[in-house]
């Protein structure tokens, strides 16, 4: 299998860094107009934006940086980071932050991150207990903001809080990755729904529920990539009451994970309902997560034959060009349950990220 993956990686890496908008975007915004499908953000499309897709686009493709074989060098991301800031960066918000969990690494970038990093510290909208408010770019400007008041959503974690461990660790500075490790829990508290071991969307400070009560997918994916990513990011500075809510949690949703596995090798839309549709980059972040906790001997190996089965049914999502098939188009908390199912299939920056996180952590896996 290790042929195929290197073979299928290429494909989808060489789509990215071409990715261009849907050709039936009409097709789609009519949709989403007219109410018969959800979804539509013009931002989620291409590689040309700075927000939260492209933010897993680069952190995908930084995977593979400089490797033998693979299309993507350093140029790439210090091209694309001088291109966004002379187009002008959108409003600081959650998901403005997920390009700078990569780009920090880059000297040219340095005052910018700390510049984002001052924001997420003492201007960031937050909610009862501290938590990130999850603030997002406008649906059709990235100059205006969605404050979605009093909320927090499973995505920060992915979008910001593992910048600021990072950030924490690059500048020795325990404030930050006590800031980390707190909002770990705070959405653990909040959304981890310990009776069936999976995550919830989001919660509602102001109502003090989950909203619908989704357990959706590609959110439950968020945390089952960034949990180990937080644990090799942190390191010896994790504490051990932190290591333990965290790798606890993480470990209790694998189980249930592989547990509501469909017989593709995918996972449905809507964890629980086998009446969604399978979709590929919640499917693919999952397997990878999974994946990482074993590489990193946080899961014993009894869980590659799962992966094993995602894996395949991934690369038998991706087409000719290195398009990744099946992915659900950019996801807000939806009122009921039954919208989920409606978000459209489209083909994005975070979706073909999400496979080359997933294709690359299978490398280190021969036994696949």
């Amino acid at each position: 299998m290790q042929a195929t993956i290197r073979h299928q990686l290429k494909k989808v890496i060489h789509q990215t860094l071409h990715l261009k908008r849907p050709d039936n975007e009409n097709q789609l915004k009519e949709l989403s107009d007219e109410g018969k499908a959800l979804g539509y953000f013009p931002r989620d499309f291409g590689m040309d934006e700075w927000d939260w897709p492209q933010g897993i686009g680069l952190y995908g493709l930084n995977k593979l940086t400089n490797q033998a074989g693979f299309d993507v060098s350093r140029d790439f991301f210090v091209n694309w980071s001088n291109h966004q800031i002379a187009r002008g960066l959108p409003l600081k918000n959650v998901n403005t932050t997920a390009p700078l969990l990569t780009l920090m690494d880059l000297p040219h970038i340095e005052k910018l991150a700390l510049e984002w990093m001052e924001w997420v510290e003492h201007e960031c909208p937050r909610t009862t207990g501290n938590g990130i408010q999850h603030v997002t770019s406008g649906n059709t400007s990235k100059f205006e903001l969605n404050l979605h008041d009093q909320e927090i959503w499973i995505d920060t974690l992915f979008m910001v809080v593992l910048f600021i461990a990072k950030m924490g660790k690059a500048y020795k500075n325990p404030a930050w990755m006590n800031e980390a490790s707190d909002q770990f829990a705070l959405h653990i508290k909040h959304i981890f729904h310990p009776d069936n071991s999976l995550f919830f969307h989001g919660y509602d400070f102001k109502n003090q529920n989950n909203f619908s009560e989704a357990h959706w997918c590609r959110g439950n994916s968020w945390f089952t990539l960034a949990a180990p990513e937080f644990v090799e990011i942190m390191q010896d500075d994790l504490t051990t009451e932190s290591r333990d809510l965290i790798l606890g949690t993480y470990r209790a949703q694998v189980d249930k994970l592989i547990e509501l596995q469909s017989e593709t090798g995918l996972w449905h839309t809507l964890l629980d309902d086998k009446d969604s549709y399978t979709e590929v980059s919640g499917s693919a972040a999952i397997a990878a997560g999974i994946l990482k906790g074993v590489r990193l001997g946080l899961l014993d190996d009894s869980y590659l034959a799962y992966c094993r089965k995602a894996v395949a049914a991934v690369l038998a999502n991706i087409s000719e060009d290195g398009t990744v098939l099946n992915v659900s188009a950019g996801t807000p908390i939806c009122e009921t349950k039954e919208d989920y199912k409606k978000i459209v299939f489209a083909p994005t920056a975070y979706g073909q990220a999400l496979v080359i996180v997933l294709l690359a952590e299978a490398l280190f896996h021969p036994e696949l």
